[in-house]
């Protein structure tokens, strides 16, 4: 979660950029990159229609993707070219269409509203300005321990907030706060299997009160993926006459592939 945010030239988007510019389907947009050593000059270009923009910041830590934020004269884009590590290649952003684009700005991608935007930072970013701009990049100890700054300062004077310690439901909401407890869209939709506290509080075992994001996460630990092994045996901690197979996993949370480079483990437990 440190890693969710990035300065430009420090990102995995940028480093892996190919010298020959990137294209949409034949007879598409042509995108061109010009990195400098603290930001990405971005233009989309098909004949004269031409557009261009700046990024300064790539959303996401790299295990599944990475997505810039360009910011051009009309606004904040969300860019519609990602960076997919694990393949590893460009390809259009989860979320937006994948025919080709009507003009230049749409071919950039997506116009973030200011409230989108601060929904965005607020997840990927510690502090932000008045102005949305990052001043603490990625997750760090103060936006899930609201007062760990003080408790630096003086711990035997101030405890900082912690998440562990709240009840089931309320720690699977708190995580949900960037991690979505609640939609807006359609709730049946395939891409809502990425949104985990969400998924689990449809489970029946969260109805329990006892089933927390913590039951099976460390809080400062990356997820233990393709380890089904560790995460059955947090199943049978509760569940004491398991199928006999004892693979709980499998059938239960099976992993969805969204995309060629995204696959995601699907918390509404059957």
């Amino acid at each position: 979660m440190a890693n969710a945010m990035h300065p430009a030239a420090l990102s995995a988007f940028a480093q892996s950029l190919p010298e020959k510019p990137l294209h949409e389907s034949a007879g598409g947009y042509e995108f061109e990159f010009q990195r400098s050593p603290d930001s990405i000059q971005v233009t989309a270009e098909r004949g004269t229609d031409r557009a261009s923009g700046t990024i300064h910041w790539v959303l996401g830590a790299g295990a599944q993707g990475e997505t810039p934020l360009i910011a051009t004269a009309a606004g904040t884009l969300e860019s519609r070219i990602s960076f997919f590590p694990q393949l590893p290649r460009y390809g259009i952003t989860i979320g937006q269409h994948a025919a080709d684009s009507t003009s230049a700005q749409a071919a950039l991608g997506r116009l973030q509203t200011r409230e989108m935007l601060a929904q965005c930072l607020g997840c990927h970013a510690t502090a932000v300005t008045r102005d949305l701009e990052p001043v603490v990049p990625g997750v760090q100890c103060q936006r899930c321990h609201a007062g760990a700054e003080a408790h630096l300062a003086n711990p035997a004077a101030h405890h900082p907030v912690n998440p562990g310690k709240l009840s089931a439901p309320a720690q699977v909401e708190f995580c949900g706060t960037c991690h979505r407890f609640r939609l807006s869209g359609p709730p049946d939709a395939i891409e809502n299997v990425r949104f985990q506290p969400y998924r689990l509080a449809m489970s029946r075992c969260f109805s329990s009160g006892k089933l927390s994001c913590t039951t099976c996460h460390a809080a400062h630990q990356d997820a233990r993926r393709n380890d089904n092994a560790f995460y059955n045996q947090r199943c049978v901690s509760c569940h004491t006459q398991p199928h006999r197979s004892g693979d709980c996993i499998s059938c239960h949370m099976p992993r969805v592939q969204l995309h060629p480079a995204l696959a995601f483990t699907d918390h509404y437990i059957r």
